[in-house]
């Protein structure tokens, strides 16, 4: 049995391909069944183990002092040694940690008939569009540490876009004048919005924008602090478990509002002994969350605006398949008002949109649905180098954000040059878009220093103390830069003196 599985910040979803259907997983939960495991991280205060998803949401209803909520969020920017505060591990034990409770919930307390020997699980797996490299590989290697075999990796919003064209296959045959979906996907921590193609059984990611922090956590944080301000508390005066559990109980008070709801009830006693129960206008909540909203809106109407460039005309209502509403958020009642006020009869909303990119995850996985996923670029991957005689730094994009990679290859770039320095000290950093003179600009990730010896001098010494100088001494030397990038994500880079004959490669994609 094949998996799609959708690591998500607050849900994480299952389904399975079944002789051409897509079904969703359960787990029996105490005797309840829940359609997902909630991205929770609690310290089991009786234990003093570490619990996840289920148990680790009973121990921070019952005032788990070490918790962690929407771990995904919480560990997206860092690197896989790095230590989460409080819980004394690191991000990539704890993703790892949640994986195992995972694929034990899978064997032991879903609704899906495993196979009995307790073998790798099969599955296909999705990461924000806007995701780091170190993001992806974290995740890749989680999975694999917590006994999972990972068929591939594709972002959220091509899944979603997936899911989108197995429901509409009846009318997306050959002489079918769609020609794109754009995907607006607003999960719990992240927003991506994507335009794929849907060229028969063929999907290749077009363009893409996001935002690596804007999701449905932000909409509980602004909801909690309306409830704070009214009862007279901050934030700052709540310890960390007691945070985790009010903000808990703000989703759960966000995600029963509807869009005749006028006023919400916010019982902060419930998760904060003493505290009173406060009634807030949900114009007020609103207004609040407006601008969040707002940023999204803009990143889609850039992303339409981009489409021109690549020959498709965005207001030719027959090309586009529609702007399809994916991710738990978009269930937020100002989301959809504000969606419907600037994109009207584009808007599509998915039938299940929490589920949706684990239906397409599983529709991806399946040998039998015959699709050819081709993805891009999703961010500008580039490098700081020394500069010229009387520049500082030079900024050099090695790939450009939308560059498409083969179905299944990587992209490979080079570079050759003659060095003007006796090091290359080489400070690589991966962002979201590109600002003034091709300066990196918006959700900056820096990767990693490297230093190579341009130098033959320099050969096996340390290189960390000494100083990057100029030498006009060394025009005679041919450098060779050859970056790969596979479809993962992930960049190596070898770095040759073709003239001397010596080399190192650098798995740039596992640096922390």
């Amino acid at each position: 049995m094949r998996l799609g599985i959708d690591l998500g910040t607050t849900r994480t979803l299952v389904a399975a391909a079944l002789d051409g259907r897509y079904a969703l997983a359960s787990f029996d939960d105490q005797g309840e069944f829940k359609d997902h495991l909630p991205g929770i991280v609690a310290r089991d205060p009786a234990s003093g183990e570490l619990c996840h998803g289920w148990a680790a949401a009973r121990a921070l209803a019952a005032g788990a002092p070490d918790s962690l909520r929407s771990l995904k969020r919480a560990i997206s920017g860092l690197g896989p040694d790095d230590l989460v505060p409080g819980l004394g591990a690191s991000a990539l034990e704890l993703y790892t940690g949640f994986l195992r409770q995972l694929r034990a919930d899978l064997f032991e307390r879903s609704t899906l008939e495993l196979p009995a020997d307790d073998g790798p699980l099969e599955a296909m797996i999705a990461v924000p569009a806007n995701a780091s490299s170190r993001q992806r590989y974290l995740t890749l290697e989680a999975f694999h540490r917590a006994g999972f075999r990972v068929l591939g990796m594709v972002n959220e919003p091509t899944a979603a876009a997936i899911e989108f064209a197995h429901n509409h296959l009846g009318g997306l045959g050959k002489r079918s004048p769609k020609r794109y979906v754009v995907v607006y996907d607003l999960g719990g921590g992240t927003f991506d919005t994507s335009a794929v193609s849907l060229d028969g059984r063929s999907f290749e990611l077009i363009a893409s924008e996001g935002i690596g922090r804007l999701g449905g956590d932000d909409f509980d944080d602004a909801l909690l602090d309306a409830a704070l301000a009214e009862a007279g508390l901050t934030r700052a005066s709540l310890a960390p478990g007691a945070l985790a559990a009010a903000q808990e109980l703000a989703r759960a008070a966000k995600e029963g509002l509807r869009p005749t709801t006028r006023r919400v009830l916010v019982d902060l006693g419930a998760a904060l002994p003493g505290a009173p129960a406060v009634t807030l206008a949900t114009a007020d909540v609103y207004a609040r969350c407006a601008p969040l909203i707002e940023r999204s809106i803009t990143l889609t109407e850039q992303l339409f605006a981009r489409l021109a460039e690549r020959g498709i005309d965005p207001e030719d209502g027959r090309q586009l398949g529609g702007l399809y509403l994916v991710g738990g958020a978009v269930a937020f009642p100002p989301v959809a008002q504000a969606l419907r006020a600037r994109f009207g009869r584009k808007l599509q909303l998915a039938p299940q949109p929490h589920a949706a990119t684990a239906v397409g995850l599983a529709v991806a996985a399946d040998p039998a649905a015959g699709l050819l996923v081709r993805e891009a670029v999703t961010r500008h991957f580039g490098v700081w180098r020394e500069g010229d005689a009387g520049r500082d730094k030079v900024f050099d994009a090695i790939l450009g954000k939308d560059t498409l990679g083969g179905a299944a290859g990587p992209i490979t770039v080079r570079r050759v040059y003659h060095p003007e320095h006796t090091i290359g000290h080489l400070r690589f950093l991966e962002c979201g878009g590109l600002g003034a003179g091709g300066q990196p600009a918006r959700d900056l990730t820096p990767w990693a220093e490297i230093r190579f010896p341009y130098d033959p001098a320099l050969l096996g010494r340390d290189l960390g103390g000494l100083p990057v100088e100029r030498s006009s001494a060394l025009a005679g030397e041919e450098i060779a830069e050859t970056y790969t990038y596979q479809p993962g994500g992930m960049v190596a880079v070898e770095i040759a003196n073709l003239t001397r004959g010596y080399a190192r490669t650098y798995q740039l994609g596992q640096l922390t």
